[in-house]
């Protein structure tokens, strides 16, 4: 069966209709995604980006970083040391990225500007969702639906979320960065 079939047959088997985590999960992915498309402008989509990269690369090249967190969390909370500690990193990267790295003068938010935001978002807001996700402890995981294990859980889902938003930057940036200023 081919990955849009096992897609299809997942999405017509979830139940929309029960309040669940699955759907607040779902829901959180579309709803971030449209707030992040207007809220953030380019400098700041673009350092937001560059700390996910970072601090998930820390923690996983450089597990000593929770070390301090180990020493107040039982041994089998590895998964969520490691969360904390991503999203630790993650405020300190964002904050001084942003400070002084990735300012634009012009935030690009001209009218064509719009569903490259939307589609950057919904990326990155699902790279995030998968990487929280795969910080979760397994039993966490195993009880959710089909699909969001189809989505973000699946072995090769870690890398296509990490390489789609940078596909899509490279693709479409130098397009809208070219309209935007004319």
């Amino acid at each position: 069966m081919h990955i849009i079939e096992t897609f299809q047959v997942l999405v017509r088997g979830f139940n929309w209709h029960t309040p669940s985590w699955d759907l607040f999960i779902l829901l959180f992915w579309l709803v971030a995604s449209v707030i992040y498309a207007f809220a953030a402008g380019r400098g700041r989509i673009l350092t937001i980006l560059i700390s996910v990269y970072m601090a998930k690369l820390l923690v996983i090249e450089a597990p000593f970083l929770g070390v301090a967190l180990a020493k107040k969390l039982p041994s089998s909370a590895l998964s969520l040391q490691q969360l904390v500690t991503f999203g630790i990193l993650f405020l300190i990267l964002f904050v001084f990225l942003a400070r002084f790295a990735f300012k634009t003068s012009v935030d690009g938010r001209h009218l064509r500007a719009i569903p490259f935001s939307l589609v950057f978002a919904v990326l990155q807001i699902g790279l995030l969702i998968n990487i929280v996700l795969n910080f979760l402890p397994l039993i966490s995981r195993d009880h959710l639906s089909p699909l969001i294990q189809f989505i973000f859980l699946q072995p090769w889902s870690g890398f296509v979320w990490l390489i789609l938003p940078v596909i899509f930057l490279v693709a479409m940036g130098k397009f809208i960065s070219e309209h935007a200023e004319m």
